[in-house]
Order: structure tokens, then sequence, then C-alpha cells
């Protein structure tokens, strides 16, 4: 297929258009975001020798009417944050589909991948979608399973559904240069959940509330690329990036630090404590906790 156009902000987007490329299939031009944040996507696009468009407004009428001037047959949305209006969704010859990381329509909205770690999933689903004016419920074109285990953490599976996206999508272009068209399961409203966008303030980590294993979810879940879980020490900031839950029982105050036996630093959640095994305060690397500490 020709006249391909991506609508992206990271990593996830160039995967897709290097897979499309190396199998023959043309993109016209790249959309991204016009803040300096992403000057180094534009230069990965410029690398690969093509043009990168970077709207304040994707849904204007003037670049809604450069991009019909290039009589595009399908927009790809790869992670722009922008809802898209009616007259661009429609635009394109074949329509607009959209790469979301989330089972549908259990995971609509925003940061599906880590409320899925979060929620304790056994198992993260990745959805192709055609993309319509509500907020993630046009039909399901294809979706893919990605298995989560205690280990699993958001970096895992980034690296798992940039591999999958790219050819789940390459699937979505055989389908229509074979049959005209997309098609695809419906989803059923009435079991719609939406998912806010996560922020830093989110993941700040309640001991008092939260056990071991949901302290340790929400660690794996916003662990680098990500800033981290959080918890206060008087006035400095902790950042937590890796846990493991403890193989014996340790009791005590929610938020205590505990070393036993030289061993730790353990924090003591609801119901006992959990390893912290990686981790910096006021992103300086040598402070360290100490035994008989608390993280609030």
């Amino acid at each position: 297929m020709q006249n391909i156009v991506v609508f992206f902000n990271g990593t996830r987007g160039i995967k897709v258009i290097q897979k499309l490329i190396s199998f023959g299939h043309g993109i016209l031009t790249t959309v991204i975001p016009p803040n300096k944040d992403f000057d180094v996507i534009q230069k990965e696009i410029e690398k690969i020798g093509l043009k990168c468009l970077r709207p304040k407004n994707v849904n204007d009428k003037d670049v809604i009417l450069k991009l019909k001037k290039l009589y595009p047959k399908l927009f790809i949305v790869a992670g722009y944050s922008t809802i898209f209006k009616s007259e661009l969704i429609n635009l394109p010859e074949k329509g607009t589909i959209n790469l979301h990381a989330g089972r549908l329509p259990k995971y609509r909205g925003g940061s599906p991948l880590n409320w899925q770690i979060i929620n304790g999933e056994t198992k993260a689903t990745i959805s192709l979608i055609k993309l319509d004016q509500e907020i993630d419920s046009g039909e399901v074109l294809q979706e893919r399973d990605i298995l989560i285990d205690a280990s699993t953490d958001i970096n895992d599976l980034h690296t798992k559904v940039n591999k999958l996206f790219p050819e789940l999508t390459k699937n979505i272009i055989d389908q229509i240069d074979k049959t005209g068209n997309l098609s695809g399961r419906s989803q059923d409203s009435n079991n719609a959940v939406y998912w806010h966008q996560r922020k830093d303030d989110d993941g700040h980590i309640d001991f008092k509330t939260l056990d071991v294993t949901q302290v340790n979810q929400l660690v794996r879940a916003l662990t680098i690329p990500y800033p981290g879980a959080w918890a206060f020490l008087e006035q400095k900031k902790v950042r937590i990036f890796k846990t493991e839950i403890s193989q014996f029982d340790l009791k005590g105050v929610p938020g205590r630090i505990c070393y036993i036996q030289g061993k730790g630093p353990y924090i003591i959640c609801k119901d006992k404590a959990l390893l912290i095994k990686k981790y910096m305060i006021d992103n300086n690397s040598e402070l360290k906790l100490k035994n008989g500490q608390y993280l609030t």
C-alpha cells in the first residue's frame, strides 16, 4: 500500500514505519507533536528519509487541507495523544487505525500498559482498532496477549509491544490490500471501562493501605522509563524502581525501613515487608535508606 500517513510520538511509531518500509509500503509523511521534546524524533524520521509535519493543532482546517492534498489512503495513529475530529478521521480513503496497548473495552483511555500491571493482570493485551470519534470504541481489528508474571515491569512490556505492533499493523494493511476494507469485531460498550492518563503525582505509595503485592505492582508499572513510584522521607522524595516480595514474614508499622542481618532495606507494607532492590533519594545515588527511618 502507498500513501500512508503515520501520527506518532515515540519509538512505537518509528518501529511501525521501519517495518512497513521494509515490506515496500509507502509512507507519504509523518506527523509528530510540535514541542521541543520531540525534536529527537524528527531527527530519527529524517534519517529514514521521510518528511515530518509538526502542527500545533492537527484538527486545524489548514492542516486537514494540507493532508487532503496528499490523497492519503490510510492514517496510522501510534501514540499521538490529540483527539481526532471526524473530518480528520474520515479523510483517508481506507480510514484510520489506532494502536492501543490495552484489552478493549476493559482498558479504554490512557496509560493502559501501566494500569494492566497495577491491576495485577496476568496478561496484557494490545489492540489495533478502527478509529472513530469516541474514545477507543472502534472495531477491534487485531489483538495480541502478552504474559505478565511477578517480575514483568513496564519496560519489559514496552519492549515486547514495540515488536508486536509493527507486525500486527502489517497484517492489517495486508488485509486491506486483500479485501479492500477494514473489518473487525464490534465492542460491547456496556462493558466499557475508562482509565485516566497517569501522571507522576499518581505514583505516591501509601504503605498503610497497600499490601506487598500492590506496592510491587505499582513499582513495576512505574519504573524506568517512567519516573518511578515514590514516597517521602521527611522532605526528601524517594523513588523506588525495583522491589521483591520477601520470602519470610516481616511485619510492623507500615512505612518503616528495616534491615535484617545486614540485608535490606525492607519496607513494611500493610501486610508485611517488601525488599527494596533499587531506589534513589532526591536524585542523589549517594544517599541511602537507614534502619528505623519511615517513608510516608
